[in-house]
């Protein structure tokens, strides 16, 4: 049995200035939403509109795959998802969230993930959760 490294998930954050309709949004995207925040509701000293998307955990010690094969699944619901983020104040992220790690990970992007990334006009960073 192979021992498992560590786990992670993918959360794709948009935050929005303008009061934009969360519930539109999920539906426009065709994908379902982890959590949603209208700007009404926002509790931060800047209050932006936001919607969260987020997978199921993974272990594969490949990250630079999985976020490609992630990527790749999402981009036909998302295509669009560069102009609505200039349309509506908007920016995005992409996070990759380690849950646990007994070792350092190797994280990589690949060619295609840089490209798909660009395409849908988000971000990318890394997080480790203690």
């Amino acid at each position: 049995m192979e021992k498992i490294r560590y786990s992670y998930h993918f959360s794709l954050t948009l935050c929005f200035k303008d009061d934009v309709d969360v519930d539109k949004l999920e539906k426009h995207f065709n994908y379902v939403a982890y959590r949603k925040n209208f700007l009404k509701d926002s509790k931060a000293p800047r209050k932006v509109a936001k919607i969260w998307f987020r997978t199921q955990d993974y272990t594969d010690v490949n990250t630079d795959i999985v976020l490609e094969n992630f990527l790749e699944k999402i981009y036909p619901n998302f295509a669009d998802l560069k102009e609505v983020l200039e349309k509506n104040n908007g920016s995005g992220y992409l996070t990759l969230y380690f849950t646990s790690a007994k070792e350092r990970p190797i994280i990589g992007l690949t060619k295609k993930s840089i490209e798909l990334l660009e395409k849908l006009g988000i971000e990318f960073e890394v997080d480790f959760r203690s």
